[in-house]
C-alpha cells in the first residue's frame, strides 16, 4: 500500500541520516490529496513534534524520528552524564526529531511566454480531474492530445474567465519577453503584459522547438481574465500548468505532432498541440492555491 511504502521509505532515509545507520522513523503522517497518509497524532515524546504548527489546509507530510542503536535499543548511553555528581542513576535518553514538508502550487515561477485561458485549461482537463501521465511514466494515448488555438485564430472559442469586464478569448496568447528568451516571470494572481500580433518571436520559435524535441513538460501560465487590446493587452494570471508540447502551427513555423503524427490546424489557424500533465517545479518558494498541474515542495516545520 501507499502507507506501507511511505513507512519503508521513511525508515530507509532515517537510517541513512544516522551516523551508525540505525534510527527509528516512528511516525509518518500528514494530509495529501490522493494519498493514504494517516492524520498526525499528538506527540508522545518530548521534542518529537515539529516546532511550527501543521498547516490548516493543503498537502503536507510529517516524519518523526528518534534514536535507535544497532542492537535495537533506543536509549543513547550516558557516556559522560552518569559520571556527573548526583547523576549516577541516569541510564540514558531517547532523542527525537521532526521534519515536515508541504507541497502545492507555486506562487512564483518562470514559464514560457505563452499563456492559455483558464476555461481552455478547464475544458481540456475536465476541470483539473483528468491529466495525462507524466513523461517519466511513459506516453499517453493519442486521445489525450489537445489542440490549443491562438486567441485571434478561427476555431478559438470565447469563454467567460472572470468577473464582468474580464471575458477572455479562449486559446493562447503571447506574453512580453523581459529578456528576449521566451521566458516570463510568473506570479499567480498577478498581471502581465501581452505581446501584439499572432507571430511567434524568433526566441519563442526556438523555445517551442526545444520543448517539442525534449518530450518534457513546459511551465505555461494560465490566465483568468484579460483587458485591453493590442499593445495595451493585460492578462491576469491564475496559476501555472504543465503542458507537453507535441507540435504547433504558427504563422512562420510549424511541426506535426510527434505523438500522433497529425497536424490538426490548417491554413490560417494558429495552434499548439500537446497534453496536460502534472509535474514538479524544481524550485523553492511560497505555496498558493489554484494547483493547475505544477507543484513545488517546501519545508514547513
Amino acid at each position: 500500500s501507499c502507507a506501507a511504502s511511505a513507512a519503508a521509505l521513511g525508515a530507509k532515509y532515517a537510517n541513512s541520516n544516522a551516523a551508525d545507520g540505525a534510527a527509528d522513523a516512528a511516525v509518518i503522517c500528514g494530509r495529501g490529496t490522493g494519498t493514504a497518509l494517516p492524520a498526525c497524532p499528538a506527540p508522545a515524546t518530548k521534542g518529537s513534534t515539529c516546532v511550527v504548527s501543521a498547516p490548516a489546509s493543503g498537502n503536507y507530510v510529517e516524519v518523526r524520528t528518534s534514536t535507535r542503536l544497532p542492537d535495537g535499543s533506543t536509549l543513547l548511553p550516558p557516556v559522560l552524564a552518569a559520571g556527573m555528581a548526583g547523576n549516577g542513576s541516569y541510564s540514558g535518553s531517547r532523542v527525537a526529531a521532526c521534519a515536515r514538508a508541504a507541497w502545492g502550487a507555486p506562487l512564483i515561477s518562470t514559464g514560457l511566454s505563452v499563456t492559455i485561458s483558464s476555461c481552455e485549461w478547464a475544458a481540456n482537463t475536465a476541470n483539473g480531474t483528468s491529466f495525462a501521465v507524466a513523461p517519466s511514466q511513459g506516453l499517453p494515448p493519442a486521445s489525450m492530445e489537445r489542440t490549443i488555438y491562438l486567441h485571434s485564430t478561427s476555431g478559438a472559442t470565447t469563454c467567460p474567465a472572470g468577473p464582468s469586464g474580464w471575458d477572455a478569448p479562449g486559446g493562447f496568447g503571447w506574453l512580453t519577453e523581459p529578456n528576449g528568451s521566451c521566458l516570463s516571470p510568473i506570479r499567480a494572481n498577478g498581471t502581465f503584459s501581452g505581446s501584439t500580433g499572432v507571430s511567434a518571436s524568433a526566441s519563442c520559435q526556438s523555445a517551442l522547438s526545444t520543448a517539442r524535441a525534449s518530450h518534457q513538460f513546459a511551465y505555461v501560465p494560465v490566465y483568468d481574465g484579460v483587458t485591453g487590446t493590442g499593445s495595451g493587452t493585460t492578462y491576469h494570471l491564475l496559476g501555472i500548468a504543465t503542458f507537453v508540447i507535441t507540435g504547433y502551427s504558427l504563422s512562420s513555423v510549424s511541426a506535426s505532432s510527434w505523438l500522433t503524427g497529425l497536424s490538426p490546424c490548417h491554413g490560417s489557424q494558429r495552434c499548439l498541440y500537446g497534453y496536460f500533465t502534472q509535474g514538479l517545479v524544481r524550485t523553492s518558494g511560497t505555496l498558493t492555491t489554484n494547483n493547475l498541474g505544477a507543484s513545488i515542495v517546501v519545508l514547513s516545520g
